[in-house]
C-alpha cells in the first residue's frame, strides 16, 4: 500500500505504508497450561503436590457440607477410598499420593435396608 502525504506546500512524501502495526498486528494466542486437578467424588478439585488419600478424606470429613452421607464430620469410620478404581487400604492412606489428573472416590457404609 502506498501512502502519499503532503508535509508542506512544497514537499510531497511518498512511502510504502506497512499495514501491520503494533496496534493492529494479530499476535499468536498462547494458552497457559491448565491448572492440575484431581476429581474427588466426581467434582474437580485443585491439585497439590503433597496431596495424599488421607488429606483428601480428612478434608471431606472436616466439613459437614461435603462429608459423605451417613458419616459424622471428622469421624472416618465406615469410610473407603478408591484411587483410579483401585481400593486403597486405610493403613496406606497417609502414604498414598494422589497424582494430578487422578480420580478419587470416597464412600461410606450406610446401614439400613
Amino acid at each position: 500500500m502506498t501512502e502519499t502525504r503532503t508535509t508542506d506546500a512544497r514537499t510531497t512524501d511518498t512511502r510504502t505504508a506497512d499495514t501491520r502495526t503494533a496496534d493492529t498486528e494479530e499476535l499468536p494466542v498462547v494458552a497457559a497450561p491448565p491448572a492440575p486437578v484431581v476429581t474427588v467424588n466426581g467434582v474437580p478439585q485443585p491439585w497439590d503436590a503433597g496431596l495424599t488419600v488421607a488429606t483428601v478424606v480428612q478434608g471431606l470429613l472436616s466439613d459437614a457440607a461435603t462429608a459423605p452421607a451417613g458419616c459424622a464430620a471428622g469421624t472416618p469410620t465406615g469410610v473407603a477410598a478408591a484411587l483410579d478404581d483401585a481400593i486403597v487400604p486405610r493403613g496406606l492412606w497417609a502414604d498414598t499420593p494422589v497424582p494430578a489428573g487422578a480420580r478419587l472416590e470416597v464412600v461410606t457404609a450406610v446401614q439400613g435396608g
